[in-house]
């Protein structure tokens, strides 16, 4: 605007509509027994006579002799969800400069509006009795979010000779808000127009929900950076959080690092190897306040009990709740930058050790059940991080660059509050976090081999103990009683993984260009839970690893059960049969391009333009029995195949 005032406004709208597939759909077409059709004429024919409303064309397991349905169009094709959405953000800003390039004030306003509606259909179908939905039903919610945000920020630089000074004073506002209303109801019309609540011809099967929450925060912020003749260097920050969702509201966060540049050393000038070298260290806090607020409240809930077939209403009120507060990450650092050989070759890399303290955990209660949400706990992530890059010209024409990267993550439960151990996970699929092991590691009993034959079985006093037969899993008794128990669970491994990796390589000659991108990882974990659905599922499809690795006769398998042995609860025990190596290499981005000079070859006023050809995902090697390695929690239970896409394309610039 002029020389001492600067401003600025931005608006952003966006709207979308979302079909999406059931989610039982992929589930249900993993498990599917591979010789289902995916119609079954002479049923649909059967039912169309015998007069049977909304009779399907659909096959199912059950016509097989099978349990359970199985066949995944029943939930893709009877099922429509939609999602409409609707969101604007918008900003505004003015900065003033009171003294020019020393001191400036700058604030900005943002807020935005999110919309979203969902509207999940069911559709009616009748295949048999065991695979049917009788009526059709509608779930719906609307969800709103308004969130604004407020930041004031007061900054001064200046320089003294070879001093270098630069102040940072702030303030930061915030306020969210989520509201939404739900419904379900049974039983409406089937033409899509009528597709609403109101419609539903079942008053009886009409359910309302509704909820909000607001969370306000407000921080208070500074910062100050120092250095001498661009050698030494320094800076410390303090920010005091508050924030609406806890009990214990406010948190004090400081933070400092120093930096020395070797290379603007008088004594460093004869290096003439090395062009640049810092070295670096910091200490520092941050507060997250991720953890819900609910679980930091005492609680009232409704409940309903019929007595003398009279509906009465009531509440149970909790007499014990969390006291929490801002769980705090401090973390400290040292690190080196380096460029070597005429900037050619330049180095970034850290060492880290990262400490969440405070962390909520749960609490278990005394003198009852139960456990409460405190902030007890301290877990540790360290590791090193290394970065290294080159590039050089071979000739004027010929150019071409490297690049590699690795990370190495341990992590550690340090703290539980006297507690030996929490158990995490669901069902049989058991999780452990205990002091000195990674947090939720996979825990059960390692699988020594399978009995092949009915002399082992009567060698073992664990096997005839517990009715065992060959074909069976044979666990390592740890603690050599020959009782297997809880006692004799280990640790199986956890989803973090140990080293991360990636490269990348860059090559260009006259108008061509190549680039490809690698990734990988190691030392992680993935719990197969797809086998382990067999617990629950219905004579369902399993693995061709699986299927073809089956013990089936003394000396054919002593990785995996027998196919009656899957059933028996005794295999079903969790084990590191079910927690498999997560590691894989991936071939990420690979892209061969040219680049054309419309001016050179066609003439004046002929646009540039460049054709490519781009193989992203191409290839990925791994041995996890799955379609997927990339599983963030470990926990794989029907993860999608992720695609390779292959690419032509022509760009052109106008």
């Amino acid at each position: 605007m002029n020389n001492w005032l600067k401003a600025g406004i931005n608006l952003n709208l966006s709207s979308g509509l979302k079909y999406s597939a059931n989610d039982a759909a992929w589930f249900s077409a993993y498990h599917a027994v591979p010789i289902l059709p995916k119609y079954d004429m002479e049923n649909y024919e059967a039912l169309t006579e015998s007069g049977i409303p909304d009779a399907s064309p659909y096959s199912s397991a059950h016509l097989l002799g099978y349990r359970g349905a199985q066949n995944p169009f029943l939930q893709l094709d009877y099922s429509n969800n939609r999602q409409d959405s609707k969101k604007v953000h918008s900003g505004i800003y003015s900065e003033i400069s009171f003294i020019p390039n020393k001191l400036r004030f700058k604030t900005t306003y943002n807020v935005s509006l999110g919309a979203i509606k969902n509207r999940n259909v069911g559709l009616p179908y009748f295949v048999t009795d065991d695979a049917k939905r009788l009526l059709s039903s509608i779930s719906t919610d609307r969800i709103i979010d308004y969130d604004q945000f407020l930041d004031n920020v007061l900054t001064y630089s200046d320089s003294f000779g070879n001093h270098n000074l630069t102040v940072m004073l702030g303030q930061s506002y915030r306020d969210e808000r989520y509201e939404y209303l739900s419904g379900y109801a049974e039983d409406i019309p089937e033409p899509q127009n009528a597709w609403y609540i109101g419609q539903s011809r079942s008053e009886t099967s009409k359910q309302v929900n509704d909820g909000a929450e607001r969370i306000y925060g407000l921080s208070y912020f500074g910062r100050i950076s120092y250095n001498y003749d661009n050698r030494y260097l320094g800076y410390f920050t303090l920010r005091r959080e508050g924030t609406s969702k806890y009990q214990e509201k406010w948190g004090t966060f400081p933070a400092f690092g120093l930096g020395w540049v070797v290379s603007e050393e008088s004594f460093f000038n004869n290096v003439d190897f090395v062009d640049f070298l810092k070295f670096r260290a910091g200490w520092g806090q941050l507060g997250n306040d991720k953890i819900a607020r609910a679980a930091g409240e005492n609680t009232t809930n409704p409940v309903f009990l019929a007595i003398d077939d009279t509906q009465v209403n009531g509440t149970i009120t909790t007499s014990t709740f969390g006291y929490l507060e801002w769980e705090v990450v401090e973390e400290t650092n040292v690190g080196i930058t380096a460029n070597f050989l005429d900037n050619r070759l330049r180095l970034e890399s850290d060492y880290f050790i990262r400490d969440t303290k405070k962390a909520a955990i749960p609490v278990n209660l005394k003198l009852q059940s139960g456990s409460i949400l405190r902030n007890v706990g301290e877990i540790r992530n360290s590791g090193l991080e290394v970065v290294l890059n080159w590039d050089d010209n071979i000739t004027r024409d010929l150019k071409y660059s490297v690049g590699i990267n690795v990370s190495t993550l341990k992590n550690e439960v340090r703290d539980l509050y006297g507690q030996p151990y929490l158990n995490g996970g669901i069902a049989e699929f058991r999780q452990r976090s205990q002091v000195g092991e990674p947090l939720l590691s996979f825990y059960g009993y390692e699988v020594a081999g399978v009995y092949q034959n009915q002399a082992e079985i009567d060698a073992d006093p664990v096997a005839v103990e517990n009715g065992l037969v060959p074909g069976d899993f044979k666990f390592v008794d740890q603690d050599g009683n020959d009782v297997i128990n809880d006692d004799d669970k280990v640790f199986l491994g956890s989803y973090f993984p140990d080293l991360t990796y990636g490269a990348s390589l860059g090559l260009t000659y006259k108008n061509f260009d190549f680039s490809m991108n690698i990734m990988g990882q190691s030392g992680n974990k993935i719990l197969n839970r797809k086998r382990g659905e067999i617990i629950w599922t219905d004579d369902t499809n399993i693995d061709a690893d699986l299927a073809t690795g089956l013990w089936n006769g003394e000396g054919t398998s002593n990785k995996y059960p027998s196919a009656s042995g899957l059933r028996r609860g005794w295999n079903q025990n969790f084990s590191d049969y079910l927690v498999e190596d997560g590691s894989f290499f991936r071939i990420q981005n690979v892209q061969l391009g040219y680049n054309l000079n419309g001016t050179q070859l066609f003439g004046k006023g002929f646009p540039n333009a460049r054709v490519f050809v781009t193989a992203e995902r191409p290839l990925t090697v791994f041995s996890y029995n799955g379609f997927n390695p990339e599983v963030p929690n470990g926990i794989d239970r029907q993860f999608y195949p992720v695609p390779s896409v292959y690419t032509v394309g022509l760009n052109v610039k106008f």
